[in-house]
């Protein structure tokens, strides 16, 4: 009997599931898989952002760059125009000899991620020759608003004479 005993004894027989055994579930699993598809998707969508983003990146961009070019002109005591076209912008500084190109830094000339059918500058504009908007030494300023068009997407970025600087679709 002894020996019938310890035949059955090494049977092998399904056991319960401890709480710290390793391994995953089919349904964990799934969950998982679910999980890691919804976050590509997204990748994937934000990583070719549409031409509406772009114009919309290059307005916050440039907005930031008007607060940087007021602050610049505020310290420098000396006037900082930009200026745009379809294809790109530029930072100029006013010296006594007339404006003088910057080519440093973030205020060197930059290309649109997309070419512009055009660029406007329809209030604050001092000396428009196409599309010129000069910064002050002055802190406080009046309203300023340039305007980005491409196709039908319509990018205002408006100065509210405080040096704050804010890009908005229209």
């Amino acid at each position: 009997m002894l020996a019938g005993r310890a035949t059955i004894d090494t049977w092998p027989q399904a056991r319960p599931r401890a709480p710290g055994s390793r391994g995953f579930t089919l349904l964990e699993l799934l969950v998982v898989m679910v999980i890691a598809g919804i976050v590509i998707s997204l990748v994937a969508v934000n990583a070719s952002p549409n031409e509406r983003g772009r114009v919309l990146d290059d307005g916050q961009r440039i907005a930031r760059l008007f607060e940087l070019a007021q602050e610049e002109a505020q310290l420098r005591a000396r006037p900082i125009a930009w200026e745009a076209d379809a294809g790109g912008w530029r930072f100029l500084e006013g010296t006594p000899a007339g404006w003088t190109a910057l080519t440093r830094d973030v205020f060197a000339p930059t290309r649109w991620r997309l070419q512009l059918d055009s660029v406007a500058v329809t209030e604050g504009g001092s000396g428009n020759k196409g599309a010129r908007l000069v910064f002050g030494r002055e802190p406080i300023d009046g309203p300023q608003r340039v305007v980005l068009v491409r196709g039908d997407i319509r990018v205002d970025v408006t100065g509210d004479g405080s040096g704050r600087y804010f890009a908005s679709m229209q």
